[in-house]
């Protein structure tokens, strides 16, 4: 009787006889986008055509920059930029219609605001590096 009354305790207090509180699904991540409008310019040659562009940026949890679009709707063009862990900041536009790592370049300072390469040959100002 005590090998059944042991026996019994053992089975009814192990683990894989235990009830389990079921766990919460995961949520997936949710990224807020965050748009805004900010001048932008296309040179050729010499000449410069400026535009107003809208941004729509999404961030991680810690602030840093997961991807960017920028759209221009006078050029007719979309940008589109997203970090990647192995190959760090690609961006595709749709001009060339491929993806390509493209480092942002400084290009130029006035009264405004900085200016930055976002890829060749087309500046938008005032936007982040991180």
């Amino acid at each position: 009787m005590k090998k059944l009354l042991f026996l019994l305790v053992f089975l009814l207090s192990s683990p894989s006889f235990a009830q389990t509180q079921p766990t919460a699904p995961k949520t997936p991540k949710v990224y807020k986008p965050f748009r805004y409008e900010t001048p932008c310019m296309i040179e050729k040659g010499i000449q410069t055509y400026p535009d107003t562009c809208v941004v729509i940026e999404t961030r991680e949890t810690g602030g840093f920059l997961r991807t960017r679009n920028i759209y221009s709707n006078k050029f007719g063009l979309t940008i589109k930029g997203r970090f990647d862990k192995e190959k760090g900041y690609m961006t595709w536009d749709s001009h060339n219609k491929f993806e390509y790592k493209w480092e942002y370049k400084i290009g130029g300072q006035v009264d405004e605001g900085a200016w930055t390469y976002v890829m060749p040959g087309f500046l938008v100002q005032n936007v982040s590096w991180d």
